[in-house]
């Protein structure tokens, strides 16, 4: 039996949260989800009630959340000798230059604008993941 691969999925919109767990589920991602930045943060720091949270092979960070912007998760992520490698995309409804650089300088790897379909959200998400995760934690390629 192949290993799950961990994502974390991060927005406030349980609609992008839910399409997200469904075109990753289907290519053999386990997906786990918060809607707030201090949430993922407890999640990523394995804070109560986030004890035991498996440490995700890439996070998407949505730019704008209820407490916090993605640049303040991205910081403290950077803080944190043992998260500062997990790759980071974030995700924004609006194509704001501002915030993509704002959120490139906090640590992103990538910053896109939110794709409306399934298809090219997974798109989104594969592409991600093959250019910025390990070669060996890859799920199969289904095309």
């Amino acid at each position: 039996m192949t290993r799950a691969t961990n994502v974390l999925v991060v927005d406030d919109n349980p609609g992008f949260n839910h399409a997200a767990r469904t075109v990753l589920g289907n290519d053999g991602f386990l997906v786990h989800t918060a809607e707030t930045g201090h949430e993922a943060l407890a999640f990523l720091e394995r804070r109560p009630p986030f004890k035991d949270a498996p440490r995700p092979a890439f996070v998407v960070l949505d730019f704008h959340l209820p407490d916090m912007d993605a640049p303040a998760v991205l910081r403290r992520l950077h803080d944190d000798a043992g998260l500062q490698a997990i790759p980071v995309l974030v995700v924004s409804q609006a194509d704001w230059a501002e915030d993509e650089a704002a959120a490139r300088a906090a640590g992103a790897r990538d910053f896109r604008v939110k794709p409306s379909r399934a298809h090219a959200l997974r798109d989104t998400f594969l592409e991600f993941w093959r250019t910025h995760a390990h070669a060996t934690d890859r799920p199969a390629d289904r095309g």
